[in-house]
């Protein structure tokens, strides 16, 4: 038997996510389903193999690219909050795509410091302050023609973000007006 992922049951789960994340009593920020169609189209056009998915969240963003993989293809995310990681986890079972998806508890930083991998692309959603930080490690991290996606992007602090990909001689760079901004990043070959 081939290797099909449940559609229906991941929309399902990703709805109930926007539904939980939206609501007075429980609020949670997701990047929310007008980017999480951007990120998935990304993740089609890619055809990526690797993932690697820096801020877990409660697992949201790592649903919408799972939708998206082809058979083979596996996303790494860490985020450092322990209680996030187990409600992805949870989100990832019901959706039924755990087995695609390995999550790390660890920062961000520490880990692409000791995780020498290469990715096909990484998703980067932690603390807005971290990103300018950690630009180097993810280049260094993706395979040329790789695609380095970032949310928030349009966030005032992110100005000395949005340079340097604009301007940095491995990337071809583009950002998204949609909400508060997503960037596309190319590695040029």
């Amino acid at each position: 038997m081939g290797w099909v992922l449940d559609v229906e049951r991941i929309n399902s789960v990703l709805k109930e996510i926007e539904r939980r994340a939206s609501s007075g009593r429980y609020f949670f920020p997701i990047i929310g389903p007008v980017k999480g169609e951007l990120l998935y189209a990304f993740t089609l056009l890619a055809q990526p193999l690797r993932v690697l998915e820096l801020g877990t969240g409660i697992g949201y963003s790592a649903l919408q690219i799972a939708r998206a993989l082809k058979p083979g293809a596996k996303i790494v995310t860490v985020d450092a909050d322990e209680e996030n990681a187990d409600e992805a986890l949870d989100n990832l079972r019901r959706a039924g795509v755990e087995d695609l998806v390995t999550v790390i508890v660890d920062e961000a930083g520490r880990y692409l410091q000791n995780d020498k991998s290469i990715y096909d692309m990484i998703f980067m959603d932690i603390e807005k302050s971290r990103y300018l930080d950690l630009l180097e490690d993810c280049i260094s991290r993706l395979r040329p023609n790789g695609i380095l996606v970032a949310d928030n992007v349009l966030w005032p602090e992110l100005r000395r973000f949005r340079q340097a990909i604009m301007t940095h001689p491995q990337l071809a760079s583009a950002i998204i007006h949609i909400e508060d901004g997503v960037s596309l990043s190319v590695k040029k070959l």
